[in-house]
């Protein structure tokens, strides 16, 4: 199942890195959540694509990321699937949270350094005090003096096959969104369209090639694949 991309990137500006957050928007869009990979290479792909991942976070806050992180492929259904969010909700890492206490970080930390904050970037944007709304394509709307993201996809899961799934597959778009915004703030606090070195666009990748990273520990990371 796809996002509905209610919009065309490329009737939007984005100011000096608008090439790169366009591409990373349609890739987004692209994914084809919650199916089996559709490539046989796609296991050894995402292997390479995390490893690309952990190598720009490493290079950027040694302090943050071990030096090497043992990887795993799992494959399964949704019972499967759903454990292993379980397992991620629940704690089971430990002290290790790697999206609030590892990955924002690692993009808190590079936005500072290029100066970027998001109510200078947000500066003009809609105003929700107004009644106006976003364009679909806009990144941003302000209430007050809080400039928010107003960037969220979604997918709706009570409308298709995954009903019965929504649960598990909600929390984990959730989890996964967070990403693409902070894909798109490395982007644009670099302004710049040069896409290397941004450690969140091969973790994007993963999810396109049909594999659901889940971190158990600092050093141990499960790849998730969809059997038939």
């Amino acid at each position: 199942m796809k996002g509905t991309l209610d919009f065309d990137p490329a009737q939007y500006e984005y100011g000096p890195a608008t090439t790169a957050v366009r591409q990373i928007l349609l890739e987004w869009y692209a994914i084809d959540w919650f199916v089996p990979p559709r490539d046989d290479a796609a296991g050894f792909s995402s292997m390479r694509l995390f490893g690309q991942h952990t190598a720009c976070a490493l290079a950027y806050q040694p302090e943050l990321f071990p030096v090497s992180v043992e990887i795993q492929l799992a494959r399964g259904g949704f019972r499967e699937f759903a454990a292993f969010c379980e397992r991620v909700r629940s704690g089971a890492a430990g002290s290790w949270d790697w999206k609030f206490g590892a990955l924002k970080k690692l993009s808190n930390a590079h936005s500072r350094a290029h100066g970027w904050t998001l109510g200078a970037q947000g500066k003009g944007c809609v105003s929700l005090e107004s009644g106006a709304r976003p364009r679909p394509g806009d990144l941003f709307v302000r209430f007050g003096e809080h400039v928010m993201w107003a960037l969220s996809p979604t997918l709706d899961l009570n409308a298709t096959l995954l009903r019965d799934h929504a649960e598990p597959a909600g929390w984990y778009l959730s989890y996964a969104n967070m990403d693409i915004i902070d894909c798109i703030e490395w982007q644009l606090s670099e302004s710049s369209n040069r896409l290397e070195g941004n450690p969140f666009v091969p973790l994007l990748r993963c999810y396109s090639a049909g594999f659901y990273p889940f971190s158990l520990g600092p050093d141990r990371t499960i790849l998730f694949a969809f059997t038939e």
